[in-house]
């Protein structure tokens, strides 16, 4: 258990250092770092399905192709919003992503959600309401799209879910950019700035820090079950505060970290319920 929670707040803690990547790159679209990121990781893992000797294009294709349209559109909207809006409210709006993963797989997995779920749900937009701020809100056009990207994550996870027990995982995470890659590849020709300097290290480390990050979540979830350490994908919440302030000197007002914490605790919430009817068999 001990090192499953480890891997998971190494993972979080690489994906928030990806996030703060993006935001330095604001000069350059957001189009340019998703599909370098995605070129990055297709070589990275067809070099390792290719030394397991496993199929590149998996059994299930048309979830994972849904999987990789899902998780290129979420990633496109949170890159543009990390671009445009604080760092940590762009983070609290993409890790509303396991509250909408209940939502959507009771109507699409049967995964029947109980009452104090829903009540999580409508409690964290109000928290969202709240970290959008009073004195100089965040436009809602940024953080509707941000929404957007939460919604279209969880859409991408419950795929991810569907596959869980005929997909390797190297295969799941080509899907994304085998569609990323002819999806957005003509808008980044249209959008090409040629980076400079370091901007060129850091689209390099943004993919390389990815594909690490995938590896300890992927690794945390086999050595235990989602259920036990997911709790500990919120700690970005944290990060996106402190890494903002500390980084780009985004102070956030009091109704927004209320907001934060707000949300942080529906996300508790929603953990602990989720992990009840384990918590009741081992009472049993």
């Amino acid at each position: 258990m001990q090192k499953a929670v480890w891997l998971l707040i190494v993972a979080t803690s690489l994906y928030s250092l990806i996030n703060v990547g993006v935001k330095l790159l604001d000069s350059l679209p957001a189009s340019q770092i998703v599909v370098f990121r995605a070129f990055i990781s297709a070589l990275i893992c067809s070099f390792y399905i290719w030394k397991k000797k496993i199929s590149f294009l998996g059994n299930n294709k048309r979830v994972l192709f849904l999987r990789g349209l899902f998780g290129t559109i979420a990633l496109l909207s949170l890159f543009t919003c990390l671009q445009k809006i604080p760092l940590a409210v762009a983070m609290t709006l993409i890790n509303l992503s396991p509250i909408l993963t209940v939502v959507i797989a009771h109507f699409y997995l049967k995964e029947k959600a109980n009452l104090s779920q829903w009540v999580f749900l409508l409690v964290s937009f109000v928290g969202v309401f709240m970290v959008r701020g009073e004195v100089a809100p965040v436009p809602w056009v940024w953080m509707l799209l941000g929404l957007l990207a939460a919604f279209f994550a969880a859409l991408a996870y419950t795929c991810v879910r569907k596959l869980r027990t005929t997909e390797d995982p190297l295969v799941v995470i080509l899907y994304f950019p085998l569609v990323t890659v002819p999806m957005i590849g003509p808008i980044m020709v249209y959008e090409w700035q040629t980076p400079i300097g370091i901007q060129w290290i850091i689209l390099l480390g943004i993919g390389c820090l990815t594909q690490l990050a995938q590896y300890c979540m992927t690794l945390a979830y086999q050595l235990e079950s989602a259920a036990k350490v997911m709790v500990f994908n919120y700690t970005g919440l944290f990060w996106g505060v402190l890494l903002g302030w500390v980084i780009f000197n985004e102070k956030l007002s009091y109704l927004q970290i209320c907001g934060v914490l707000l949300v942080f605790f529906c996300l508790c919430g929603n953990y602990l319920v989720s992990r009840r009817p384990i918590l009741l068999r081992r009472v049993k």
